[in-house]
């Protein structure tokens, strides 16, 4: 037919039998590895001292098929410029962004504390 003889198509039919069992066992271990590593993600805890950060927004994506947490916040960071022969230091307001892999229930626990948090210093 395109120039494979019987013995050929029958090798290749058996090699792509092989190819896949071996994919379901890889995609079974890699099923098992993510809700593994998504369960670990979704139960860790964590803090935000909202009085140290200057967030503005608090935000749920998904990237890659992943959802995340993202707290948009200003950093102040100092800048360096030299005039004349001096060096002087000034501070810029940078926005940053904190990725937070959790669940839903934690983002929306997020929301409610950064509401509460606005609502005390207006």
């Amino acid at each position: 037919m395109f120039g494979f003889n019987r013995l050929e198509v029958s090798n290749l039919k058996v090699q792509l039998e092989d190819l896949k069992k071996e994919n379901k066992i890889l995609q079974y271990a890699n099923d098992v590895y993510k809700s593994r590593l998504e369960s670990e993600m979704v139960n860790a805890s964590f803090a935000v001292n909202w009085d140290a950060m200057n967030v503005f927004s608090v935000e749920r994506m998904w990237e890659n098929g992943v959802p995340k947490t993202i707290l948009g916040y200003i950093l102040e960071e100092p800048v360096v410029y030299t005039e004349g022969d001096d060096q002087r230091v000034t501070h810029k307001d940078v926005v940053r962004e904190w990725t937070l892999y959790c669940s839903a229930e934690k983002h929306e626990q997020l929301v409610a504390e950064f509401k509460q948090w606005m609502a005390k210093n207006d």
